[in-house]
């Protein structure tokens, strides 16, 4: 996998077409997603191995969704788990390094939860930052190496990726249509899964309109492509 983010930095460099480095990239942050939950798959199973026999017997949960948001202080993220306040407090660790954070819950109903966020978009302060358990919920608490510094995404990779579409989209800013489906893109892109769910939907609709309308003879439609 790292040998294909490699070969995809590669042929960004060589990429001329906005649309071509646009698809590119968003391959790279999958690839380097996947290198990501690999490394922390390897990470925990290897902590597992190591502990009681109990560990390595129970079930291992990825997690992708959470929350975030900012002070002038701090990043704080908040990741849903139900019953979570049932864990003895050694049972829910969090390992920061200045940009990356890996949160680890052991023994939650049987099952052990992982989560890891690298290319953090900005430096944090590791002593600084903690977790704590609330509720059904971790709210893990990530100061800002620089107090005041704004985050307006979370990870590099993201920040990446948005710079792309904002570039795709002022280059067809007098292109009303192409703008729209630029717009619902990004919209995809950053929504949660509800958001994501309702956009693919209308999508869905509109492409069947258009086929419809094609097919009819009425076309504009068709334009749209596939999300």
């Amino acid at each position: 996998l790292k040998e294909v983010a490699a070969e995809f930095s590669a042929l960004l460099e060589q990429a001329k077409s906005s649309r071509v480095k646009g698809v590119l990239t968003t391959g790279k942050a999958e690839v380097e997603r996947e290198i990501v939950n690999l490394e922390m798959k390897a990470r925990i199973a290897a902590e597992r191995a190591a502990g009681s026999s109990g560990d390595a017997k129970r079930y291992l949960v990825e997690l992708t969704d959470y929350g975030w948001d900012q002070s002038v202080k701090f990043v704080k993220l908040f990741i849903t788990l139900n019953g979570v306040q049932a864990c003895e407090e050694e049972n829910v660790t969090v390992k920061y390094t200045e940009n990356s954070l890996q949160l680890h819950v052991r023994d939650l109903n049987g099952k052990d939860y992982g989560l890891s966020v690298n290319n953090l978009l900005h430096g944090i302060d590791v002593e600084k930052s903690y977790r704590k358990i609330k509720t059904d919920m971790v709210a893990i608490y990530l100061k800002k190496a620089k107090e005041g510094e704004n985050w307006d995404v979370l990870t590099a990779i993201q920040k990446r990726l948005k710079q792309k579409q904002d570039s795709e989209m002022s280059k067809n800013s007098e292109n009303p249509e192409s703008a729209l489906v630029n717009i619902m893109k990004k919209m995809y892109n950053d929504g949660d899964s509800k958001t994501k769910q309702m956009i693919a939907k209308a999508w869905t609709e509109n492409q069947d309109k258009a086929r419809l309308g094609k097919e009819m003879g009425a076309g504009g439609l068709d334009s749209l492509g596939d999300l």
